[in-house]
């Protein structure tokens, strides 16, 4: 709910965004609301897919991520011996010049068919390591696939 929220506070800034959503909704669900949105429809989805990574990415629910490493490991050029905790400021990778290009302008295309341009060679090169929505690893939540479908169909329906 909490990203829901921060979604609709970006489509109230960004109007382009919403008629970018609108095009995309008329395009694979049609004019039609009494139609039923299928597993399918969901899929294709992908620009509203890309507005909810971009507002995640602004405004991450969660801030940190808490780790123990299982052995002695360098990290940053330090020695950190085995059973060190560590807090990673996760929202700050989100923000990194050198991950992302622009990265305080609110901008939905740097997840959106990003292999068509040369725009995003930030992205290109770290999206997989500098953006998870739901964790990752063992860790990766469990709800995520539902939690999208959810948001996918809420923004459909408003």
């Amino acid at each position: 709910s909490n990203l829901f929220c921060f979604i609709i506070y970006h489509l109230g800034h960004h109007p382009e965004v919403v008629q970018q959503l609108r095009q995309e909704f008329d395009e694979v669900l049609g004019k039609d609301v009494t139609k039923p949105i299928t597993h399918n429809d969901i899929d294709k989805l992908q620009y509203c897919d890309a507005v909810i990574k971009e507002v995640y990415r602004h405004f991450p629910i969660n801030y940190s991520l808490g780790r123990v490493n299982v052995e002695k490991d360098t990290i940053g050029g330090l020695c950190w011996p085995e059973k060190t905790s560590f807090s990673i400021l996760y929202c700050a990778i989100m923000k990194r010049k050198d991950y992302w290009t622009d990265p305080e302008k609110f901008d939905p295309d740097r997840f959106y068919k990003i292999d068509e341009s040369n725009k995003y060679l930030l992205e290109k090169q770290h999206v997989k390591t500098a953006f998870s929505v739901f964790g990752g690893g063992i860790r990766i939540c469990p709800g995520r696939k539902l939690a999208m479908i959810e948001l996918k169909c809420l923004l459909a329906l408003i």
